[in-house]
């Protein structure tokens, strides 16, 4: 796996229009292309008149004018570098209601409203198409949904719920069921982009979905659509990329949606695991770090969404995060929540990295070249080894003038007082040979079972 440095979280938000259960009085105002003014009701600002408003910054914001299109855009880094060979996640998150699912998904039928997720698929298709290297390319699409702490295949039309995550090799998440074949989540081969959409659309259909006084067609479950793309390149290595794009369920209140009974229970699931992600993200960005290589706990097990998101936050991918908002002052607080999740989520450090297999024939080479170093390395460190033996006897030996002896003592307690002395360069070459030892050994025993990722 090849590091590319760091890089940070993108973080986007889309306002929508107001729709006919809200008031129209407004709390949210786009303040140019990445600023948006909040500006609370005055009941919540504690005091006479209207509060001062509240700016956020984000790398972009999206007025309710914008089109699918406008969206897409500035995904499309995040979708190209999956045929690089760097994994990529695309989430949309607001409160329920607030536009995520037509701004991930939208209207399929429909070109002009077809969302983030049909357009990534068709993108990735152009992108395989233009390819000119020779290259045979296997893409490969899992559509799986989060409900109620239950990971369900929503291609399998058994409908099985229960498959856990689990981590791979490079550090990945995937979805696996229990021990025995046909036990995973079902991931299919797919040889052109219609099948790919076909499939795709067929798994969203199976997700569950409710009425609510905030929504006719709410989500209850957090979606994961996974398309993996491998690359066969012709010199004999592989790339390969996963592109996850995520509709989180919003959260709710009970007083707002009217839920009871089972929708009740799915929206008190709903928050805990939104509840979870929070932490997370808090985790990651307290301490100005902002990754997860600084030693805190980064909660990642609290729930499945966070365990199955832990290559996104904070992990090797390329992610963009869409904060869907409501511009009205009726869901002035849920949307100030949503905004300061963004605002803190642009905190987030990923270390990206494309995941790259070697050829045996490259591996090997690879060893030879790394034996070839070591050997020099050796010789240098016997060399300096002997030098160092050569000046101790040198200084031991008799007959030497007690008065030089002295002022050179001298000299050299001055030059020590100035600079600390380096240390023993025969010293170095042992500590620098010992660990190429171990370094390429474990090359070879990587090399010798066809695994190593670079």
């Amino acid at each position: 796996m090849e590091s590319h440095g760091s890089s940070g979280t993108s973080v986007c938000v889309r306002l929508r229009p107001p729709n006919s259960r809200e008031s129209g009085v407004r709390c949210l105002a786009r303040a140019g292309d990445a600023a948006v003014a909040f500006s609370p009701p005055a009941a919540e600002g504690g005091g006479g008149g209207a509060p001062a408003p509240n700016q956020f910054t984000f790398n972009k914001v999206y007025g309710e004018g914008a089109t699918q299109a406008d969206v897409f855009e500035d995904c499309r880094r995040v979708v190209h570098g999956v045929l690089a060979g760097v994994n990529g996640t695309i989430m949309a998150y607001g409160q329920t209601g607030s536009g995520k699912t037509h701004t991930l998904i939208g209207d399929v039928t429909h070109p002009e409203l077809r969302g983030i997720v049909p357009r990534a698929v068709q993108a990735l298709g152009e992108g395989i198409a233009a390819d000119a290297s020779a290259a045979e390319y296997e893409v490969r699409l899992t559509v799986v949904e989060i409900y109620c702490e239950r990971v369900r295949d929503l291609l399998d039309p058994l409908g099985r719920d229960n498959l856990a995550i689990k981590q791979g090799r490079d550090g990945g998440m995937f979805v696996e069921g229990a021990p025995g074949p046909g036990r995973g989540a079902t991931e299919v081969c797919v040889t052109d982009e219609a099948q790919l959409v076909g499939l795709m659309n067929a798994g969203l259909a199976a997700r569950a979905v409710t009425a609510t006084n905030m929504n006719a067609t709410s989500s209850r479950s957090h979606c994961i659509v996974t398309v993996a793309v491998e690359k066969a390149c012709p010199d004999g290595s592989t790339v390969a990329g996963k592109l996850r794009m995520v509709d989180l369920a919003g959260s709710e209140r009970q007083d707002k949606t009217g839920a009871a009974g089972q929708t009740l229970v799915e929206g008190s699931q709903i928050n805990r695991s939104l509840s979870a992600l929070a932490n997370v993200v808090a985790a990651l960005t307290e301490g100005g770090g902002g990754g997860a290589g600084g030693g805190s706990h980064i909660p990642y097990r609290d729930s499945k969404l966070t365990r199955m998101l832990q290559d996104s936050l904070g992990g090797s991918a390329r992610t963009l995060l869409v904060i869907n908002c409501s511009p009205c002052a009726d869901n002035a607080a849920e949307t100030l929540s949503s905004l300061r999740f963004g605002s803190r989520a642009l905190g987030i450090k990923n270390t990206v990295a494309v995941n790259r297999r070697l050829s045996p024939e490259a591996l090997q080479q690879q060893l030879a070249q790394a034996r070839a170093e070591l050997e020099a390395l050796r010789r240098e460190m016997a060399a300096l080894k002997l030098d160092g033996a050569a000046g101790a006897a040198a200084c031991a030996a008799p007959g030497r003038d007690a008065a030089a002896d002295a002022f050179g003592a001298v000299a050299v307690s001055r030059a020590a007082a100035e600079q600390p002395p380096p240390p023993a360069p025969w010293a170095v070459g042992l500590a620098v040979a010992a660990g190429l030892l171990l370094y390429f050994a474990l090359i070879e025993d990587w090399a010798l079972r066809g695994r190593l990722l670079v």
